[in-house]
């Protein structure tokens, strides 16, 4: 009689072992405690399991599953990537469950990111706090999968808490992340801009548009800071490549009259060289006027050029449009004072210095 019971005391431990799948009593209670929602005594119990049985690749899987629910994202990865090295057994699950949390971290980001948005007041306690709910919600979806907008919403958030350090580091982290995407490197092109490294930022929206020639947003970047840096053969070939791939863009013609005039000033001794650099910044003042006729810019800095040019008839257009439009500008009255006085129009010319210096006085 003892030995019957004997017999089928083993043959219940055999059977509770077959459906457990010989599962250590450790990792056993681990399930149990994980499925019922008690995530603190399934946690205790997966760490000893694992501890116990190093070698067992659902123990690892398990604790990876409590980790992940627990939001110990990085712990959870290194959980994971211990039980696919040991078998493959749980690796779709594993892959399904590093998306689903990746997605949940991602779009808490989104939001956060958004929520942030909506604050006006950018510098208060409650835009700080969405900007730090960004940062750390997407950091968790990174250690899960490198992801370009994930590191670059982090630098952004960075940026508007005046944190430079990390602003740059994840910005490089976006580029690593996609490195063909022109983007990445306009945003390190700006924040060298922005730091008044303008070689460097340079550089990075010329490898912009090394991935795409045509980005007109880079090249117009790379060409002011070629500009910017003193680099000034190079930036007038890049605005006239800008000019050439986006004639519509008002700012790029206007600037590369700037630069024109500026080169042209800074030349002593030659007076053909120089005029022949004015007339070539007057081409492209006189686009930046066509294309955008309310800039008052434009009307001073060609009309002088016009006159320094004697090109008269083509200044005194510019300047009687201009004193129409802006009849307090002591600048336009002053340019159409000296016009006249050229053109040997004596009453005019002094009506025009009187109104001027009545401008400026006032």
């Amino acid at each position: 009689m003892k030995q019957l019971y004997f017999l089928s005391l083993i043959l219940i431990i055999v059977i509770s072992m077959l459906f457990s799948g010989c599962r250590p009593p450790e990792l056993e209670g681990a399930i149990v405690h994980f499925k019922a929602g008690r995530d603190d005594q399934a946690y205790e119990l997966a760490q000893e399991a694992t501890a116990k049985y190093p070698d067992n690749p659902e123990a690892w899987f398990y604790l990876g599953q409590i980790q992940g629910k627990m939001g110990n994202v990085e712990e959870m990865v290194t959980s994971f990537d211990k039980s696919i090295a040991l078998a493959n057994t749980h690796q779709k699950e594993i892959e399904q469950a590093k998306m689903s949390y990746f997605g949940k971290f991602y779009n808490d980001g989104v939001n956060a990111y958004n929520n942030y948005i909506k604050i006006q007041d950018r510098e208060s306690e409650d835009a700080k706090k969405q900007l730090n709910n960004v940062i750390a919600s997407f950091n968790k979806a990174l250690f899960i999968q490198n992801d370009f907008m994930a590191n670059r919403l982090i630098a952004i958030s960075y940026q508007n808490l005046g944190d430079e350090e990390n602003t740059l580091k994840y910005l490089y982290a976006a580029k690593d992340a996609a490195p063909d995407t022109v983007l990445a490197w306009i945003e390190l092109g700006y924040y060298f801009s922005r730091k008044k490294e303008y070689d460097k930022a340079a550089e990075q929206f010329k490898k912009g548009l090394e991935i795409d020639p045509n980005n007109v947003e880079c090249l117009t970047l790379y060409a002011q800071n070629l500009d910017f840096a003193d680099r000034k053969d190079e930036a007038i070939v890049a605005y006239k490549d800008a000019i050439e791939k986006n004639p519509e863009e008002k700012a790029i013609p206007f600037n590369l009259g700037l630069l024109l005039n500026k080169q042209a000033n800074s030349i002593e001794g030659d007076d053909e060289k120089k005029n022949e650099l004015m007339s070539e910044a007057v081409i492209y003042f006189r686009k930046a006027y066509e294309l955008d006729p309310e800039l008052k810019d434009t009307y001073d800095i060609l009309s002088t050029l016009l006159l320094q040019l004697e090109r008269y008839e083509e200044a005194e257009q510019i300047l009687d449009e201009g004193v129409e439009r802006w009849p307090e500008s002591a600048s336009m009255w002053q340019n159409l004072s000296f016009l006249h006085a050229k053109m040997g129009n004596k009453a005019k010319a002094e009506e025009y210095y009187e109104k001027s210096k009545q401008l400026r006085d006032e």
